[in-house]
């Protein structure tokens, strides 16, 4: 769960303190934010946070691809399909 203030470093905290930091990632499974020039510009995560993150973007594209494949079954059994002829015609 990410606090109100995340965890911030700067490049430069990294550069000297990057054992550390990691560890403090990998402990707390919270984000840490890198500055440079007091500019968000990448975050580090743990491995585990990184899978779960990819598993529940994985379950919500399957999900989204259930439900669209439901509402065409839904339509084409109520006969509200239509063959497109061109692009134009989605609108």
């Amino acid at each position: 769960m990410l606090k109100i203030m995340p965890k911030t470093a700067s490049s430069k905290d990294i550069q000297q303190n990057y054992r550390a930091l990691f560890n403090e990632v990998m402990a707390s499974e919270e984000p840490l934010f890198v500055l440079n020039n007091n500019k968000p510009e990448v975050v580090v995560i743990s491995i585990k946070t990184f899978e779960s993150l990819s598993q529940s973007r994985e379950d919500y594209e399957q999900n989204m691809a259930q439900r669209a494949i439901e509402n065409y079954q839904s339509e084409k059994k109520a006969a509200k399909l239509k063959k497109l002829s061109s692009l134009a015609d989605l609108s």
